[in-house]
């Protein structure tokens, strides 16, 4: 596993393909920030990586985007 990055920064600097997860004050999820969902996407590493963190962080939240992006382009994973 790869060393997390630590930068405290006034502005958030996003290249493409990026994924953020925003944590609130009692460590339940704020917000995931993802690039367009197409088959390319979801077939990145970045993207398998982000389910597994979600899950982790939120049981059951691995299985709900999938279920969601399956209702939005059909079944691509």
């Amino acid at each position: 596993m790869s060393k997390i990055k630590l930068e405290i920064a006034e502005s958030l600097d996003f290249e493409e393909g990026d994924c953020a997860i925003t944590i609130k004050k009692d460590g339940s999820i704020g917000k995931v920030i993802m690039p367009s969902m197409n088959a390319e996407t979801l077939n990145t590493e970045g993207y398998k990586m982000l389910l597994e963190v979600v899950e982790i962080l939120q049981p059951g939240s691995k299985h709900e985007f999938i279920k969601h992006n399956k209702k939005q382009r059909g079944s691509i994973h």
